[in-house]
């Protein structure tokens, strides 16, 4: 596999350099050769949504996610399937996670944050410290649709007061973020709720999963897991674990497995899922 940088100053910001214009990877897995199939508007927008937050805001907006999930998120954006809904966000922080998944959904589709944000009282773990207001300023600056298609939702993902899932009712979902609390409790509590709302084609990813900071999470994971759920991973890396419905595991797996940043097939909790 060979790059051909045009603009070298960004070679070594990102590994892969998936459905970034500034490269052209040689080769027949290449993202970039979907992207250039691509024939509606819609599409190509969405890869220049991605483009442009990742050239302006990304490093603006405090987080902990890597800059090589704008390759997995262009990624799973790229494919036919999983084409219609919001995204959702529990554990919002900033919104840095957040803005990179809301450049890709369609401005008729509802997005939710949901985060206890200046509540820090519930914070038990103290896994974050978000704010109400850097959040909506981020939104203003930095999303494709300015706020327009998100709700915020103030509160506890693990209180049944909150009621998320009768403000989400039947909009689908293709994305959701689990990154709220690091606790064994909160993990499953939130992969619960994730398995309830997430469209069928959608695709689930869950922040921390291998950071020794917070091993409340990749216990959280098991246990769900041991309840035989039917939302399964396939996929983990950039400390972020990837789930699918068990009818398009399969897909994603393979997606992901033929994709340049496939680095080894490895055994999680008994499911195949590729390493990024």
């Amino acid at each position: 596999m060979r790059l051909q940088a045009q603009d070298r100053s960004l070679r070594n910001q990102n590994r892969y350099a998936i459905a970034l214009p500034t490269y052209v990877l040689q080769s027949d897995l290449c993202i970039h050769r979907k992207i250039a199939a691509a024939k509606t508007e819609d599409r190509m927008s969405s890869i220049e949504h991605l483009v442009h937050y990742r050239n302006n805001g990304f490093n603006e907006v405090q987080g902990w996610c890597s800059e090589a999930l704008f390759d997995t998120v262009a990624l799973l954006d790229s494919v036919d399937i999983n084409k219609h809904g919001g995204c959702l966000e529990i554990g919002v922080h900033h919104g840095r996670f957040y803005l990179l998944l809301n450049q890709v959904i369609s401005a008729s589709a509802t997005s939710y944050a949901v985060d206890i944000f200046d509540s820090q009282h519930l914070n038990i773990d103290l896994s974050g410290a978000g704010s109400l207001k850097i959040f909506e300023d981020n939104l203003a600056r930095f999303d494709v649709h300015k706020g327009a298609n998100t709700q915020i939702v103030i509160g506890d993902s693990t209180d049944p007061a909150l009621r998320l899932r009768e403000i989400v009712g039947d909009n689908p979902l293709r994305f959701i973020s689990v990154d709220g609390g690091h606790t064994v409790e909160h993990t499953i509590s939130d992969l619960v709720l994730a398995n309830d709302l997430i469209s069928n084609e959608g695709v689930v990813i869950l922040d921390d999963i291998l950071n020794y900071h917070w091993l409340g999470v990749i216990e959280g994971v098991g246990r769900f897991l041991d309840r035989r759920p039917t939302l399964v991973p396939f996929a983990i890396g950039h400390n972020k674990l990837y789930m699918a419905k068990i009818s398009f595991r399969s897909f994603y797996h393979d997606l992901f497995a033929n994709s340049p940043m496939n680095t080894k097939i490895v055994n999680f909790y008994g499911h195949s899922v590729v390493a990024l």
